[in-house]
């Protein structure tokens, strides 16, 4: 689907820039493994990746196409909502695509009370100048109720401590993935 390269490429945009100074960096919905790959491959040689994912089947795919990067990665079978019991230092990076596993079973996707927890508590563990980046496809019935919970938790952010943005294609259907980018300014 070309939205959803085209917004991938603005994420990996924010990402690259973010992979610059990173330590502690989340992937966590990894799926098949390619945001984690991506990861991988451009960030520092000190950095460490932490990859989540509830599918075994998406963790088998993760591991094998970051098998020559394995070293930086931990693999975690669990729920990204469990971040905080598995990673204990600040998050300088942290990544959600939501949805289902490309090629995978359908009927299981990100769940939307899930994924606002997931996204409450990688905010609370997140550096300043850490981002988070959730891509949203409300394509799908989970995916659109996700994007409804995720503005509001979002658009009622104090602008103080964070800075959000939703990138969005205003030409597309309504059904076209859109980016959210939160980053915590103190």
């Amino acid at each position: 689907m070309q939205t959803a390269a085209n917004m991938l490429t603005i994420a990996q945009g924010v990402w690259s820039k973010s992979l610059e100074t990173a330590k502690v960096i989340v992937d966590a919905t990894s799926g098949a493994g390619k945001d984690t790959l991506y990861l991988a491959q451009h960030m520092k040689p000190d950095a460490h990746i932490y990859a989540f994912d509830v599918q075994p089947t998406a963790m088998l795919k993760t591991k094998k196409t970051t098998e020559e990067f394995k070293d930086s990665i931990t693999y975690v079978l669990d729920s990204h909502e469990n971040i905080s019991q598995v990673v204990s230092e600040k998050l300088d990076l942290v990544v959600f695509n939501l949805g289902y596993l490309p090629g995978g079973d359908h009927s299981i996707t990100t769940v939307p009370k899930v994924t606002v927890k997931a996204v409450e508590n990688a905010m609370k563990q997140l550096a300043v100048n850490g981002v988070i980046s959730i891509m949203v496809y409300p394509g799908h019935p989970s995916g659109k109720e996700e994007g409804v919970h995720l503005m509001i938790l979002l658009e009622e952010l104090p602008k103080e401590d964070y800075s959000v943005v939703k990138c969005q294609l205003t030409n597309h259907d309504a059904t076209a993935p859109y980016l959210y980018l939160v980053e915590k300014v103190r």
